[in-house]
């Protein structure tokens, strides 16, 4: 440390050399200010330098004012206390180590976590002028459609009517590409969009060019833009691929353009962008929307105003299409909050949970800080009787912390990195945006502004405190440990209150949610997911064109993985239930109950016959697929009991009808009724279902599930092989069992009840800690007390309701405090709960009891100690 210490010194030395040197110039600055005064009324330069002189004072006087206003001094008695401080730190290793672990700990949690908010939620988007973009939804109340995705036609009328938006541009949802050619066939994940939205983000590509308005034509399309990632992945940054093709789906793309690293539209899994087309039908219908929309407001346009005339333009058109538009609106709001819309509020209530154990955590410090201060109660009164301001006694005390302090971030900016690098790939896949979180510049400016807090939240009070006693008094009684250490004890007790408070609104939360997660654990989906492996499909239509060729590759594909030993069962269906996505219409239906025949939101699947089997999803009537129903039969479909059940009700549904209402859509014939699953969500998923026949309306991204007679990671190369032997260029992906996807579906729910439940229990643990410092400390400040009482012959057992009584009195003032914060608290969480109240009485009962043990446990050591004192032993050393 001898080389460390020098620094500072030859620092020091510097800093105070260049301020010494600016106080001689300041100094001559005012000399000659004043004196040029005096020369200008008529005094003799020598008279004016005199006079000068005269009214300022003393040259010494004058530059010892001036060391004061630069800091000089300030700069002498803060290195002191620094010092001093770690000296302090070297000498009580035991204090040091404590503090040390409550800082590193309180300081590296909040910095993870805080870490994943910024890069999340508050982060600004990497596009130009970011607060000016928006996403522009359409709304469907009917459906239940608070956002819905926009359709063709729509789109180009609020191309033409809007006056808000400096550009709109437009992408399709999702879009899956096959990537072939050199290397192993790979599925990458792509959209379609407009030529303005690179424009309307403010991102070009970084290698080439953007895509222009004519590429949006039918066949001329064949083009595409990389992200950086796939760029480097599959092409190890070779420049000269622009200009050249590539093979997609089975056909040539050539690539016109590299984005920069960090684009990301609509998301991270994006890896490349090709030109959106919209078949002229899609612009004759308003139903059915498959678009994504974000434009950029023109200068000076709020969201409020574009929000406004977006409500006027979707009125207009409800008049003008009352088929298709009435009840149909349009939504803007900043792209940002769109984008963390679902995983704001959790990370939210995680940063004020962390918060809260941070809290607790100054709580122990400040604990550990009033317990130095009182064995420091001789030096610190002598120090105030000597002279020593409250201010100098509150400054001394806060700069002492500076090494604590010091030592304390750096760990804990350690410990968040490490949490980060465990945490990273256990936040749920649905999350926006984890790229983005990096300890960068803004979170280091939060840990430092933290520690200054920290600093000031745990050092200031316990200053005040001691720079209030009374000095004569405090002299009289340091020697006896009298009116000191009471004032000590009673800070101490409020500080464990507050853990206490603190600790009950955590562990209520934890409570909480622990019950809701395992109330949606047990909720039924409908399906049996043990011992079933599912994949995905992307079939390109450049190499399967026509339906019947994607229905053949489907069946070829199926019977060859039927083959597989161990396979009971196997079927395919375009969208697994709780893997997300939907696909969301209006559905008529006849001769129904419905007042107009129609059923509002529909969700649809296509189907083959035996997927059903597969996942157990029950047959209440009638039947399923067969190969009878082929292209040529009449179209047959397959409807969930709820359809069944809204539509005809007290009736077989089996025979009756429905269609899609758009056009000469066909009718299509129930044949069978299954079982509800959840498709999208296990705590609220109450949509209808319809399936289609996969040989009557392939779909050309079907996801394959194959039951074995357990989960059988295994069986996927046989299943691969299989694949390959009908098209080797097919490539597979998002390959896992369908307990998986069920416990993926719940990612969100695991991460924030885990994080609390991590918390919850990090802060009782401080909090039993508390309880016991003060406790143990009580004890041993009134081990006279107890040892005269007991020799004037008072029951042991009385002593020991005197140590558990207080520890009962703080319990209880920290419980009473903290159910009141937990029920506000508990309002926050509603959302994220199921099936339990936030005002859960299981949760507020079992975080007092909790709590009250904890207590008692905490108090009962110390208490048993003073029951055990010898009266005789602790007089005589008094």
């Amino acid at each position: 440390m001898r080389w460390l210490d020098a620094l500072w010194f030859r620092i020091r030395g510097l800093w105070r050399r260049r301020l010494e040197g600016e106080l001689d110039d300041e100094l001559q600055f005012h000399l000659d200010q004043l004196t040029r005064q005096y020369v200008e009324r008529g005094y003799k330069p020598a008279e004016a330098a005199i006079a000068a002189r005269r009214d300022f004072g003393a040259t010494a006087n004058l530059k010892e004012h001036l060391r004061e206003v630069r800091g000089v001094s300030l700069i002498d008695a803060f290195t002191d206390d620094v010092n001093y401080g770690t000296r302090l730190m070297w000498r009580n290793p035991g204090f040091a180590a404590a503090a040390l672990v409550t800082i590193a700990l309180g300081i590296g949690a909040t910095t993870a976590v805080f870490t994943v908010v910024y890069g999340v939620v508050l982060r600004p988007l990497p596009y130009r002028e970011p607060d000016r973009l928006v996403s522009v939804w359409s709304t469907a109340p009917r459906m239940g459609l608070s956002r819905a995705l926009v359709t063709a036609a729509n789109y180009r009328d609020w191309l033409a009517q809007n006056h808000s938006f400096e550009s709109l541009a437009l992408g399709r949802h999702i879009g899956n590409f096959n990537l072939t050619g050199a290397g192993e066939p790979e599925r990458v994940q792509g959209a379609r969009v407009t030529a303005s939205l690179f424009t309307t983000l403010g991102v070009m590509p970084a290698l080439g060019r953007a895509f222009v308005d004519a590429e949006e034509t039918i066949g001329k399309e064949f083009v595409v833009i990389l992200s950086d990632g796939l760029w480097t992945r599959r092409f190890g940054r070779d420049r000269s691929i622009v200009g050249r093709p590539m093979q997609l789906n089975g056909e040539a793309y050539e690539v016109v353009g590299i984005m920069p690293p960090g684009f990301a539209y609509p998301s991270r899994d994006f890896d490349l962008w090709v030109p959106l087309t919209v078949n002229p039908e899609e612009y004759r219908t308003r139903l059915g929307g498959n678009f994504l929309s974000v434009a950029r407001l023109r200068p000076g346009v709020s969201v409020e105003q574009a929000q406004a005339e977006m409500t006027a333009i979707s009125i207009n058109l409800a008049q003008a299409h009352p088929d298709s538009n009435r009840d149909i609106g349009a939504l803007v709001e900043p792209l940002r909050a769109d984008l963390v819309r679902e995983v704001r509020r959790p990370l939210l209530i995680l940063l004020a949970a962390v918060g809260s154990l941070l809290l607790i955590g100054c709580a122990s410090l400040a604990n550990l800080l009033i317990a130095r201060a009182v064995s420091r109660s001789g030096e610190l009164v002598l120090r105030s009787a000597l002279g020593a301001t409250r201010e100098r006694l509150v400054r001394q005390a806060v700069t002492e912390l500076v090494p604590l302090l010091a030592v304390g971030g750096a760990a804990g900016l350690a410990i968040a990195h490490l949490l980060l690098s465990l945490g990273r790939p256990l936040l749920p896949a649905t999350m926006p945006r984890v790229e983005q979180i990096a300890i960068g510049m803004p979170v280091l400016i939060f840990t430092v502004v933290l520690l200054g807090l920290t600093a000031l939240a745990t050092g200031v009070w316990p200053a005040l405190q001691v720079a209030r006693w009374d000095v004569a008094a405090a002299l009289r009684e340091s020697l006896r440990g009298g009116a000191t250490t009471l004032r000590g004890g009673r800070m101490r007790d409020v500080l464990v209150i507050v853990q206490i408070a603190v600790s009950v609104v955590l562990i209520v939360g934890a409570s909480l949610l622990a019950r809701s997660l395992f109330g949606i654990t047990r909720v039924d989906p409908g399906f049996d997911s043990g011992g079933v492996t599912s994949l995905h499909l992307a079939i390109p239509r450049g190499k399967y064109p026509r339906d019947l060729q994607i229905a053949a590759f489907c069946r070829d594909v199926l019977e060859r993985v039927r083959q597989i030993p161990g396979v009971r069962s196997a079927g395919m269906v375009n969208r697994l239930p709780l893997a997300g996505g939907a696909q969301v219409g209006i559905l008529e239906v006849e001769r129904s109950a419905l007042a107009n025949n129609r059923v509002e939101s529909i969700d649809w699947r296509t189907a083959t016959p035996d997927y059903f089997a597969t996942l157990g999803i029950p047959l209440l009537e009638g039947r399923t697929f067969t190969d009878a129903d082929n292209h040529g039969a009449p179209m047959v479909g397959v409807v969930d009991e709820r359809l069944a059940r809204i539509a005809w009700p007290n009736e077989s549904a089996i025979g009756r009808r429905f269609r899609i209402p758009l056009g000469n859509s066909p009718w299509v014939t129930i044949v069978g009724v299954v079982g509800h699953i959840k498709h999208d969500s296990l705590t609220s998923d109450t949509r209808p279902q319809v399936y289609w026949n996969y040989l009557q309306r392939p779909q050309d991204r079907m996801a394959l599930v194959v039951r074995t007679d357990s989960d059988q990671p295994s069986i996927v190369p046989s299943v691969t092989a299989k694949i390959r032997a009908v098209d080797p260029e097919q490539p597979l992906y998002d390959v896992r069992t369908m307990r998986e996807v069920v416990d993926r579906s719940l990612g969100q729910q695991w991460l924030v009840t885990g994080v609390l439940l991590v918390f919850a229990s990090a802060s009782l643990f401080m909090a039993a800690v508390g309880v016991y410092g003060v406790a143990a400390y009580g004890v041993r400040q009134r081990a006279r007390e107890f040892s005269v009482r007991m020799a004037l012959g008072a029951d042991r057992r009385d002593v020991l309701m005197i140590v558990l009584m207080r520890g009962a009195a703080m319990a209880g003032i920290g419980l009473a405090i903290g159910l009141a914060g937990a029920l506000l608290a508990a309002r926050g969480l509603r959302p994220l709960l199921h099936d339990v109240s936030a005002f859960d009485v299981i949760s507020l009962v079992g975080a007092a009891a909790v709590l009250a043990v904890t207590t008692l446990l905490a108090t009962l050591i110390p208490a048993r100690r003073a029951v055990h004192l010898e009266p005789m032993t602790v007089l005589r050393g008094e």
